[in-house]
């Protein structure tokens, strides 16, 4: 029978636990961020005329002439970060960085669905009718995606803190 007498220095199973969601739980992040790479995150939903559809990497991450610079890099920051912890492991600093990386990117989530991009657009029919409308982009399916994607970082961060404050002290 193995009973825990309090004597070994190693970390429990709890700790192991901790440690190992901390380090796989960003791949849920990881996928999130591929997924919406071809998943709008806002959408409006027109197949008629002008359409606003925003994935994790912009407005068309393929095409060159609408590819913006800062998607990339932070879609980049948001993917590397989260496979930090299977190549290096999960240490304190990661861990708050996760927390906080999380907070930002649910912050902006939210931020996108409250204040939605928009397009006034006008122009006229073949016979001359004057034409126009509005475009709002809302959250599609892409942007639940990435709010598993953040909240799963979140949760990684979590539990790599609590896995860190759960090993035991060296003794002198």
């Amino acid at each position: 029978m193995n009973v825990d007498d309090g004597s070994s220095h190693g970390p429990s199973d709890r700790t192991m636990r901790l440690h190992r969601i901390a380090t796989l739980l960003p791949l849920a992040t990881v996928v999130a961020w591929v997924a919406t790479i071809f998943v709008p995150v806002l959408d409006s939903g027109n197949d008629d005329g002008p359409r606003i559809r925003i994935t994790s990497l912009g407005e068309t991450p393929f095409d060159q002439e609408t590819a913006v610079p800062g998607f990339f890099a932070a879609w980049l920051l948001v993917v590397v970060f989260s496979i930090l912890p299977l190549v290096f492991g999960v240490s304190r600093w990661w861990s708050g960085a996760a927390m906080v990386i999380a907070a930002l990117l649910i912050i902006v989530l939210v931020f996108a669905a409250l204040n939605p991009p928009s397009l006034l657009w006008d122009g006229q029919t073949a016979d001359g009718m004057p034409t126009g409308g509005m475009e709002v982009a809302l959250p599609d399916f892409g942007f639940f995606i990435c709010l598993v994607g953040a909240l799963a970082l979140g949760a990684a961060g979590s539990a790599g803190s609590s896995a860190g404050r759960s090993r035991p002290r060296r003794q002198p």
